[in-house]
């Protein structure tokens, strides 16, 4: 009698459920993945380990390449973003960085949006070029003719923030896609913000897709990145610059990113709807001049179309009285805490023009749009009242 072999691939899951089970099998018998404290793992025979470090055998060689913990997070990352393939980073920097050389080395050309965080616009800015990668601009990154008029013979990638920070700028990447494929290059996309809760960009046709764990997928707890695409890509970076220059993620915080997936989908429906009920009340007060937040304003309509289920847990409102009553609302909140990072459970507040975006200089602040009156909100999922309240006192006190 024939033994019945029972797969050990698993079906076509469903989002909710690869946030738990992506990038394992029916093989796995650990209830939670072990963590590989290793620098090294035994290479086997002396042919074997020739295919490992040719990239002609899949394998675990060496932490700084690749990990069995971090193995798992870059395919669970991957599962939920519809990628091939991942690969994780030390940070979201260090996997746009990655990006950059892999693709522009050698006299290439960037073509990205000017609405960016900070440390990116800084990267591109002033240290790519010193690399001899050159970057231009878009200042209306809505106009496409601004795009294509940017794009050289060059140019390697175009580069967009989608929601941006701080502003939360949202973009439709199907336009861009055919841009960049109709010149015979690539779009690449930051999806931090979104996260593949909230948006897929390799379903609108985006090459590749980066993401600051840092954010959402950690919960605040730990720093990392991750870059998603085609196996391909994946395999050519990790086997030569990421080997190289090693901004490798450490197995500890792969388990922490790991474990805090698991409660993704849940956690950004709940900072969605209570940004959108802050967004609201700010939206009608006073001594506030302008919300910034996809749900709210003139493109809110068009915005539901790209991201139906959501807009995530980052807004920014601008204060009538600028940098001087900013100043003082920011000091004057109390559940708000002040700190640079997004998408904790709890709720923070910065001054984007003097801290996340202060290497800016003033006209690049002007051309991206941070005046000195607003304040950037990461709302957290304390109950929306008591941040309205917060915001409420905070604002009668100037």
């Amino acid at each position: 009698m024939k033994r019945k072999i029972i797969s050990k691939k698993l079906w076509k899951l469903r989002p909710r459920t690869l946030e738990i089970h992506g990038g394992g099998d029916f093989s796995d018998h650990e209830l939670r993945p072990v963590v590989d404290r290793v620098t090294a793992y035994p290479l086997g025979s002396f042919e074997r380990a020739k295919r490992l470090f040719a990239g002609e055998e899949r394998g675990f060689i060496y932490t700084r390449i690749n990990n069995r913990t971090v193995d798992r997070l870059e395919k669970r990352v991957a599962a939920l973003e519809g990628a091939e393939a991942g690969l994780a980073t030390s940070s979201g920097m260090s996997a746009i960085l990655m990006i950059s050389v892999h693709l522009a080395h050698s006299g290439g050309h960037i073509v990205s949006s000017n609405k960016l965080y900070g440390g990116v616009l800084h990267l591109f800015r002033e240290l790519l070029p010193k690399l001899g990668i050159s970057v231009t601009f878009v200042e209306n990154p809505y106009d496409l003719g601004e795009w294509e008029r940017a794009i050289r013979p060059n140019t390697k990638f175009l580069a967009l923030e989608n929601p941006s920070n701080p502003l939360i700028d949202l973009f439709d990447p199907k336009p861009l896609v055919r841009l960049a494929h109709s010149h015979g290059t690539k779009l690449v996309v930051d999806n931090t913000l979104a996260t593949p809760v909230l948006m897929q960009p390799l379903k609108f046709g985006v090459d590749i897709v980066w993401h600051s764990l840092s954010k959402y997928f950690g919960d605040g707890e730990v720093i990392g990145g991750c870059i998603l695409g085609k196996k391909q890509l994946i395999d050519d970076l990790r086997f030569s610059w990421f080997r190289t220059l090693g901004p490798c993620m450490s197995p500890d915080n792969a388990a922490i990113f790991l474990s805090h997936s698991e409660s993704l989908f849940g956690r950004m429906a709940e900072h969605s709807k209570n940004t959108l009920t802050v967004a609201r009340f700010l939206s009608k007060h006073p001594m506030v001049k302008r919300i910034f937040y996809p749900a709210v304003g003139l493109r809110a309509r068009a915005n539901k179309k790209i991201m139906p289920k959501g807009f995530g847990g980052l807004m920014a409102f601008e204060i009538k009285g600028g940098k001087r009553d900013a100043k003082k609302v920011l000091e004057s909140l109390r559940l708000f805490w002040h700190a640079p990072n997004i998408g904790e459970s709890r709720s923070l507040v910065i001054h984007p023009a003097t801290t996340t975006h202060g290497q800016l200089t003033k006209e690049e602040l002007a051309k991206a749009g941070i005046t000195q009156g607003i304040l950037r909100l990461s709302i957290g999922r304390e109950d929306p009242i008591d941040l309205i309240e917060d915001l409420r006192q905070a604002l009668a006190t100037i």
